[in-house]
């Protein structure tokens, strides 16, 4: 056993294996049309929530006290590449380039298998300490079949529910990651066959590539064809950033026939209106990371665009050594960035906005049900819905900061943060309890941070790269 692992199952106090968990009186946004929002209790036992009603004899469950709080499903995180955690606090001031630079051109070189291991350890542990239950891991660090499966470690003994994108090496970014032809890595099939054969365990296996941006149209329809070989999603960046004459990559695919719900769309903010409508018809799901998107230079989200052609966005924190991990942080920056800018055209006709074409209730759906969605998870997790999987995220309510609670919605999303997370729970399994993480070995965090110093003091930054 890893001196890491999660032993949450046999260290959770009260939540003893096997004992239903019932949360009694809670204010549930359940983000399920049929159920909407109550104050009541949820049932929850073998892993799954079986029963949501305004009231429920507990019996011999362990009880949570849910008063004075909001229960929401686990934030689902679309798009984040946890190997990165080690790194966390030097990319702050990096643009694009930079991060292009010392991030995949260089910090990559330095990890070895354990720092793999240990960044995504603690990054799955800070995403459930946040109240996100899923995520979908953009590895880009797979430097060897070892580094691989120790990516693929952490995220098993962290106890996240994870898609575990499986990308490049991070060793050598212009042989991967301009105009590529190099096709994607044959070790993925080895995986699909052994590791992450089930698309039923809390660790899922999906396919990190390149795309028609950074490899030939050759590679990324090979690409996409070894996805749906073995059967999993694919997510891909597309249109990011100023660089000459844009090409206009997503219609080529789509002309070749090459879209569909199984690909997932990361960032776009370059896209013609025509690829957005596209990709919508054809069920792609399309990624915006609106706080990294405004720092690097990737251009202005794409949320309005994709709202107005039909679609529903998902969001993702991305690149957590430069910016907030919280999906709280996201929320605000895509709702409120996408009323400036429609504030802002309205105003250029001398007008002022008479209701907004996003709401709080929107874009807490886009952090839970629809990026649940978007993963090919949404019959399992990503609302409060009896017979699935129990991924519930309980907020408490009795800090200043979000008194009074007249909208619960607009509290979640509005006012909420990392400190009102109360309770998270992933299938049924207890991750965080009175604002207590119940699995953060110490050992872990200095271990991480003498690898992310050694790493960074590789690099050999010019001190103003780095703070």
């Amino acid at each position: 056993m890893d001196t890491h692992r999660n032993t949450s199952n046999d260290s959770a106090g009260p939540f003893a294996a096997g004992r239903p968990i019932l949360i009694r009186q809670a204010h549930i946004v359940s983000m399920d049309d049929s159920i909407g929002d109550l104050t009541g209790d949820v049932l929850v036992k073998d892993g799954k929530i079986v029963e949501v009603a305004p009231s429920i004899e507990a019996g011999q469950a362990t009880v949570i006290d849910g008063r004075h709080k909001v229960l929401i499903p686990g934030f689902v995180n679309t798009h984040i590449h946890l190997w990165q955690t080690v790194m966390k606090g030097c990319a702050g001031d990096w643009t694009f380039n930079d991060y292009l630079q010392h991030a995949l051109g260089s910090a990559g070189k330095q990890f070895t298998a354990q720092d793999v291991y240990l960044s995504t350890f603690l990054g799955a542990l800070e995403q459930m300490e946040a109240g996100v239950t899923t995520v979908f891991d953009w590895a880009h660090i797979l430097n060897t079949p070892e580094h691989t499966d120790r990516a693929i470690d952490g995220l098993q003994d962290s106890g996240i529910r994870a898609v575990f994108g499986h990308g490049t090496p991070g060793d050598d970014v212009g042989k991967w990651y301009y105009q590529s032809t190099t096709p994607h890595l044959d070790d993925v099939v080895r995986i699909r066959k052994s590791r992450l054969s089930s698309d039923d365990d809390l660790v899922t296996l999906g396919l990190s590539m390149r795309g028609p941006d950074f490899a030939t149209a050759e590679v990324t329809r090979a690409d996409i064809e070894l996805a749906r070989s073995l059967g999993i999603m694919s997510s891909m960046h597309v249109a990011v950033g100023m660089y000459g004459d844009y090409t206009a990559n997503v219609r080529a695919l789509g002309k070749a026939g090459l879209l569909g719900p199984d690909i997932n769309l990361t960032h776009g903010n370059r896209l013609a209106d025509d690829e957005i409508a596209m990709a919508v018809d054809a069920g792609v799901s399309i990624s915006v990371t609106p706080e990294v998107e405004m720092q690097m230079g990737h251009g202005l989200p794409i949320t309005g665009r994709v709202l107005g052609a039909g679609g529903n966005i998902v969001l993702g924190t991305d690149v957590v050594s430069s910016v907030s991990a919280d999906m709280f942080s996201q929320m605000r920056f895509a709702v409120q960035l996408e009323r400036g800018l429609a504030n802002s055209r309205l105003h250029e006709e001398g007008r002022m906005p008479e209701r907004f074409t996003l709401n709080a209730r929107d874009v807490l759906r886009s952090a839970t049900i629809h990026g649940a969605r978007a993963l090919g998870l949404a019959n399992r997790t990503g609302s409060v819905t009896p017979g699935k999987e129990a991924d519930l995220t309980l907020l408490g309510w009795d800090q200043a900061h979000v008194q009074p609670r007249v909208d619960p919605v607009q509290a979640v999303v509005f006012h909420g943060s990392v400190t009102n997370v109360h309770t998270v729970m992933v299938r049924g399994q207890v991750q965080k309890f009175e604002y207590q993480s119940l699995n953060r070995p110490e050992q872990t965090l200095r271990d991480a941070e003498a690898a992310g110093a050694r790493i960074l003091e590789a690099l050999a930054l010019p001190k103003s790269a780095v703070i």
